[in-house]
């Protein structure tokens, strides 16, 4: 992965099946929504437009004053411990999110509709973020550390955290995270290698880590989280949102040739952001939506098994015999495969039975 040494061009891939797509893109990552005066039928018919009938008991735990209620995969519905006081909370992660865009497509809509139907109802915002994908990487992380580290950065939050980890075993790294502000304040952003994050979910090598991704996540919570939200949905955009955030919280600068130059807030802005603030213009909100366990699946048997089930096949081609056959038809499911195959079967009917493709 290089650094933006000269002005980026439209040629980054955002995935297989997704052609023409600019190499930076918004997605909403994270909604935590509390909701009072409604019920748990309402809540999934009318707020989040899911037939209440798909939902199912979330076995999971809850949250700080919630109790694990509904769900349907990584959509959740809780309720509050003190039901009068609390109400309902309705909390999508950012695999919620894209299971919840599948939803949001089948009912021709956006973010924005739903933000505007939500915005309706007695409701708050615990939290909301938004995630910048960008594929072409303008800038390393470990770069972005360094300049903090330096002093080259000019911003309103206090505290600069980094993070990295590598493998005890070889000393592979497994990416670099930069955390700009307190994760106990309304806004902090986060700026991490998210190639590496996927590559150890999916239990990936470094050779088969993709080339080129990084994510900068946006962070809001309560006060600020209700003010992005109503800003979403009078604007119905988020790029010119998004260039005004981090214009006002963030920037990264070089020491000017002009020695006499001693006033940071006035240096030349480092060339890599001024690049990546100009293109933050083109960015639209995104929505990939995502069946978890499927795809997930299917991605991980493609990338780190295919190869040797194609390696078996070739030997049985040849020899004449069927091991590979009588290792699938041998295989042995725990309660946990028990409950895979249910989840993906119940996920693959439903999203038939709305005539969502998956």
């Amino acid at each position: 992965m290089s650094e933006a040494n000269t002005p980026p061009t439209n040629r980054g891939v955002i995935g297989e099946n997704e052609k023409d797509t600019n190499y930076l893109a918004a997605l909403i990552d994270w909604c935590q929504i509390t909701v009072q005066d409604v019920s748990p039928e309402m809540i999934a018919n009318d707020i989040l437009k899911i037939p209440f009938q798909l939902m199912k008991n979330d076995l999971r735990g809850g949250t700080r004053g919630y109790k694990a209620l509904l769900c349907f995969d990584d959509i959740r519905v809780m309720e509050g411990v003190v039901n009068t006081e609390n109400g309902y909370q309705i909390l999508l992660t950012g695999q919620g999110c894209r299971n919840y865009e599948k939803f949001l497509i089948a009912n021709n809509e956006t973010w924005f509709d739903f933000f505007k139907r939500t915005l309706t109802y007695n409701v708050n915002f615990p939290r909301v973020d938004i995630a910048i994908d960008d594929r072409k990487t303008y800038f390393k992380i470990s770069k972005l550390i360094q300049l903090s580290k330096a002093g080259l950065v000019v911003s309103k939050l206090r505290d600069g955290i980094e993070h990295g980890s590598f493998k005890l075993k070889d000393g592979q790294r497994k990416g670099q995270t930069i955390d700009f502000g307190s994760r106990k304040s309304q806004f902090f952003m986060t700026f991490y290698e998210k190639n590496y994050e996927q590559a150890e979910k999916l239990g990936l090598d470094e050779t088969e880590i993709a080339e080129k991704w990084n994510r900068y996540e946006l962070k809001f919570r309560q006060e600020r989280a209700v003010r992005l939200v109503q800003e979403l949905v009078a604007r119905q955009e988020v790029f010119t949102i998004a260039m005004e955030i981090l214009n006002e919280n963030i920037r990264f600068v070089r020491k000017p040739n002009d020695s006499k130059l001693t006033d940071i807030k006035k240096y030349p802005l480092w060339q890599p952001w001024a690049w990546f603030m100009s293109d933050v213009k083109k960015l639209n909100l995104c929505m990939r939506p995502e069946a978890k366990n499927y795809f997930t699946m299917l991605n991980w048997i493609k990338v780190s098994v295919a190869p040797t089930l194609k390696i078996l096949k070739i030997i049985d081609d040849v020899t004449g015999k069927n091991e590979l056959d009588s290792l699938i038809d041998g295989a042995k499911f725990s309660e946990k495969h028990e409950k895979l195959l249910e989840d993906c079967l119940n996920q693959a009917l439903a999203f038939e039975k709305m005539g969502i493709m998956i």
